[in-house]
Formats: C-alpha cells, sequence, structure tokens
C-alpha cells in the first residue's frame, strides 16, 4: 500500500475545485465531445487492456492458485474437444485439489469459464480470453455509466475502479470471476438497450449473458438473473411487450442447457454434476448452508498439504452458523468496504454518500443485484477477506463513488442555478430550494459546465498519477506470486531425458495455496509428471511407465535428484538451484 492519509482524496477533491474555480474559464466543448464520442467506450478498454498486460507480463502466465490450476487444465480438455481426459493409473499419485482424477479427469468446476479461456488454449496463449474480457469489461463499465450519469461521471468510475489495488490484482489470473464480471455488464447493457427501445436482439443477449453467468458460478449468475428478470418483467408490464421474452427465454435456455450435458459427459449422470460429486468423495462440507458435521471433515485420501487446505475450509463452515451469520454480514461487508475505499481512497466514502443521494432508478437496480448476490453468498461459508466472490459489483461502488464527486463539482458550481428557485415566502422558498437542490444533484447536467469540468481534469489527473503507484506495487506482488512456482519449474526444465517423473516430497513449511503437482490433458504426451512422492509405492508408477526417468524434488533442500532404476557406473545426477521463498 502507498502508506498515505485516508482522507488526501477528500483533500485532492476539495482542492481541485478551488483550483478550477480560480482557471479562466475554457472552451470545455472539445472535452466534452471526447467524452461523449463513440470511440471513447474503445480507448478506456484499450487502456485496461494494456494495464493488465504489464501487470500480468505474459499471457503464457502459469496458474498460481488451485483453482486456476483447475480451470486451465478443464481448458486444456475443451481445446482438444473433450469434456474428459483420461483417467489417472494410480490416482492417488495425481490428487489434485479441485480436480476429478479416479474414472475420468476433469474439473469440478461449472464449465463457462473454462469454455472461454479454451479458446486461448488452442492458439497457446490461454491469457488472451482474460485479456480481451478486461477490455470489454472497462469499456462497457463507462459506456453504462457515461449513459446514466454523463462522460465526466464515466470517466471517473473507470478511474476509481481500475485504481484499486485487489481489483488490478484479480484481473492478472484464470479465475473465474473474469467471465461473470463481464457477464453482469453485458446483461445490463443489454437491458438497458432492450428498454430504450433498440430491439428484442438486446434482450436475447442479456438473457444469454445471464445464463452464461450461471454456468460458470451459479450463485452469482442466480442474483444476477433474478434481478434482471424483475427490471424486465416490470417493462413488460408496462409496455405490453411480452412477445420479446421468448427469444430472451430460447437463449438462456440453450446455455443452461450445458450444465445437464457437462454433468452427463462427465459423471455419466445428467442429475450429478461434476462439482456434487467432487464435493461428495472429498470435501462433503463444502457446500452451502450453516454448520458443519464430523462425518463431513475432508476425506482421509488426500494427500497432507491437501488435507490441511481443506480442513482449514472445514473451519470456516463449522464457525458458519445463524447464530454468527450478523457477526459474518459485518465482516464481509467490512471487507467489501477495506477494498473499495482502502487507505488513501477513505475520504471518498464521503463522496460516495452524496452518489447514494444522486442515484437513479438504474443504480438502486444494481445496488440490488450487489444486495442479492450478497445475501445468497450468506449460505456459504468463507473467509470474510476472500472479497473476490463480490467482484462483479465492483462496478457500482466505483459508480457511486464518481457520482458523489461530479454532483458535489454541481453543487460547488451552480448554487447560482439553485438559488432561482427561491421565490415566495420563508417556507415555500426552502421547500423550494430543497427540490431544486434533489433535482440538480440527480440531473448530470451541472456536472458538466466548465468549472466542473475542469475540475474533474485535475482529479482524473492526479488519480492516474496514484493509480501508477498501486499499478507497480500490483506488478511486484504478482511477480512475487509467481516466483515461487517459476522457480520449481526452472527447475524441472532443467532435466535432460525427454520423459521424466518428478515425485514431489513437500517441505513441512509448504505453502498450502500452492502446488506443484498438477496433472496435463494428455498423461502420454506430457514429457514430465509432476505427482507426489509416496516412497516406497513410487515404483508402482515406475512400473507402469518404465520408458520414464525418474527424479524426486525435495523441497526443504530445493533439490531434484534422480534416482537409479538399475546398479548405479557413476554417481546419481543431482540438479540444484537457489531456493525461493515466498
Amino acid at each position: 500500500m502507498l502508506e498515505i492519509s485516508p482522507w488526501i482524496s477528500l483533500l485532492v477533491v476539495l482542492l481541485a475545485a478551488a483550483v478550477a474555480r480560480a482557471l479562466p474559464l475554457f472552451d470545455a466543448r472539445r472535452l466534452e465531445g471526447a467524452l461523449n464520442a463513440r470511440w471513447t467506450p474503445i480507448v478506456v478498454g484499450a487502456l485496461s487492456g494494456v494495464l493488465s498486460l504489464w501487470l500480468w507480463g505474459s499471457l503464457t502466465r502459469t496458474p498460481v492458485m488451485h483453482d486456476e490450476s483447475a480451470y486451465l487444465l478443464q481448458a486444456e480438455l475443451f481445446a482438444r474437444l473433450r469434456w474428459t481426459g483420461a483417467a489417472r493409473p494410480l490416482p492417488q499419485f495425481f490428487e489434485q485439489l479441485y480436480v476429478l482424477v479416479d474414472g475420468v479427469l476433469a474439473s469440478k468446476y461449472p464449465p463457462g469459464n473454462s469454455l472461454v479461456l479454451a479458446a486461448g488454449v488452442l492458439i497457446g496463449v490461454p491469457g488472451l480470453p482474460v485479456l480481451v474480457m478486461n477490455v470489454c469489461s472497462s469499456a462497457l463499465i463507462f459506456a453504462l455509466a457515461r449513459r446514466v450519469a454523463g462522460g465526466a461521471t464515466a470517466l471517473l468510475t473507470w478511474l476509481i475502479w481500475q485504481t484499486s489495488f485487489p481489483l488490478m490484482y484479480y484481473q492478472a489470473n484464470y479465475m473465474s470471476e473474469g467471465v461473470t464480471s463481464l457477464t453482469w455488464l453485458l446483461t445490463w447493457w443489454g437491458v438497458v438497450r432492450w428498454r430504450d427501445g433498440a430491439g428484442r436482439r438486446w434482450l436475447v443477449l442479456a438473457a444469454g449473458a445471464a445464463a452464461w453467468c450461471v454456468v460458470t458460478r451459479p450463485l452469482t449468475g442466480v442474483a444476477l438473473g433474478l434481478v434482471a428478470l424483475v427490471v424486465v418483467v416490470r417493462q413488460c408490464r408496462a409496455t405490453g411487450a411480452w412477445k420479446d421474452l421468448v427469444p430472451g427465454a430460447a437463449a438462456a435456455a440453450a446455455v443452461l442447457a450445458l450444465i445437464p450435458l457437462w454433468s452427463w459427459r462427465t459423471t455419466g449422470d445428467a442429475r450429478v454434476t461434476p462439482l456434487s460429486a467432487y464435493t461428495r468423495t472429498y470435501v462433503p462440507f463444502d457446500k452451502p448452508g450453516f454448520g458443519a458435521r464430523p462425518e463431513e471433515r475432508p476425506t482421509a485420501r488426500l494427500p497432507r498439504d491437501q488435507w490441511i487446505t481443506s480442513a482449514a475450509f472445514y473451519q470456516e463452515h463449522s464457525r458458519h452458523t445463524l447464530a454468527a451469520l450478523p457477526a459474518i454480514a459485518w465482516e464481509r461487508l467490512t471487507m467489501i468496504d477495506r477494498d473499495a475505499w482502502y487507505e488513501w481512497r477513505g475520504g471518498l466514502r464521503l463522496f460516495a454518500l452524496v452518489g447514494l443521494l444522486a442515484l437513479s432508478i438504474e443504480g438502486w437496480v444494481v445496488l440490488a443485484a450487489f444486495a442479492a448476490q450478497f445475501a445468497l453468498y450468506l449460505s456459504y461459508a468463507h473467509p470474510a477477506w476472500w472479497t473476490m466472490y463480490y467482484v462483479e459489483c465492483t462496478p457500482v461502488l466505483g459508480f457511486v463513488t464518481a457520482l458523489g464527486v461530479t454532483r458535489t463539482f454541481a453543487l460547488l458550481f451552480g448554487w447560482r442555478a439553485i438559488g432561482a428557485a427561491r421565490s415566495g415566502p420563508k417556507t415555500s422558498r426552502l421547500t423550494a430550494t430543497a427540490v431544486a437542490l434533489r433535482r440538480y444533484v440527480a440531473s448530470h447536467a451541472g456536472a458538466e459546465n466548465r468549472h466542473a469540468l475542469a475540475a474533474m481534469t485535475i482529479v482524473f489527473a492526479t488519480g492516474l498519477a496514484v493509480g501508477g503507484a498501486v499499478a507497480r506495487q500490483v506488478r511486484s506482488k504478482i511477480r512475487e506470486d509467481h516466483a515461487y512456482f517459476d522457480a520449481f519449474a526452472s527447475l524441472v526444465r532443467r532435466i535432460p531425458e525427454p520423459r521424466a517423473i518428478v515425485f514431489v516430497h513437500y517441505g513441512a513449511k509448504h505453502p498450502d495455496g500452492l502446488s506443484f503437482v498438477r496433472n496435463v490433458a494428455d498423461l502420454d504426451r506430457a514429457p514430465v509428471w509432476t505427482v507426489y512422492d509416496r516412497g516406497a509405492e513410487n515404483a508402482r508408477l515406475l512400473a507402469i511407465a518404465p520408458e520414464r526417468v525418474p527424479y524426486v524434488f525435495d523441497e526443504e533442500k530445493w533439490t531434484l535428484r534422480r534416482l537409479a532404476t538399475t546398479a548405479p557406473t557413476q554417481p546419481p545426477t543431482v540438479l540444484q538451484a537457489g531456493r525461493r521463498r515466498r
């Protein structure tokens, strides 16, 4: 973090207003034209894309988190036009969190994210779909905010959203929230365009996007779908456009049909999803609900590192009770608040309150969707600090804050327009002033006068400078998180033989959030298998693959030692590199 006072953001906004008032008036038509141009969302999206690429460093980055590995494995299978891979010959060597290895090889997660990632895997750049989604999401955030509140508010919305440390970090991985964030924005864009009379094809887009969200993250998709459906039904009641629902429902049904198809092709039963099969086999406690029973503990078949990770989540579920729900809800809201207005952004909370006063019906609808998502996730146990489950709603927090900033400028520079409402007796003047004030704040006309645009420009320039410092910190953190696995991968690449098996022996302090044991879509063609070191049992795996040269990786010593398969005639090969600490 930048270790700057939380009030610095408030001071910057007020100073910007003071400076803008002291500056000579300028012709703001060019700035207004740029903010309202058709190409501006494209430019904004491109800027976010360049930032994401710079943060990540490469579109071929290896995954770090267990979830990422599972998603990317399934994407590799989809790229081969397959739902599953061949079962592992001895599953105990190939155990991987969130991956089925008995009977079939498949990720437990719904297919929405992996199907998108498969396009990048197919051409050898798995990060490309992530980059494209970031570009599209940023462009849509600007376009939606501009449509509702004007160009100045839209630009500040994008800036406040994009300069958040957690948001930047979340944009550089293979997690499913990249897909769900885009589907939320596409859904609202489609609904707005349909409501404004652009045609039923936009409602088809909205329905398809909401359904894709369901087949990516079901709880998140249900929250989005429920609120969007209420909005659409109310519009149909007002206009009588009930026939528009038919193609939209057909599009949603076609996408949702992926769920039984995915289940049938993976588990053999359309009613049994891979997610439920994995949960039943490994972590019976990991489902929506309150509390966890002793018989639902993680299965003993899990390797030690995976059992430790699963046991930590079991404890989380055990503490997730109805009695603890108010405290849990408050902790989660506190963490969401921290991510949106942490440290130097703390003073922006005051403007978010102003933004709530100026919020239109569209803004309240999106806030309702956030409330629905938050409420649904209260049924599921997760650490309060894991705010990634709510990343789809971060744009609306940025929008409310930006709206408060621009409306504050409108008030500071628009007292004459408000004062014109004063007439008649004192009581009526107060009432008229209050009404005029409310209308002025709710309208975005006052936010785009010349003084307000000048102040907004100063705030934007300052925000870009601070955002650059945040971006450098995020890039450093991403590199740090990748360094440990990259050091291991670099050591494995030094193996001279074309086909090998690396038996991984973890140290006592192995970081439980990272695994060196990862499955591949095609086991036969993989040059190296990374599997668990199971001591004397290793001979069973070697008997299955006698053509592969065996190595043992000792994490504690950070060495890769070749095992002798016959009577050695020379000392065994030992590869060693500098140890990497997380």
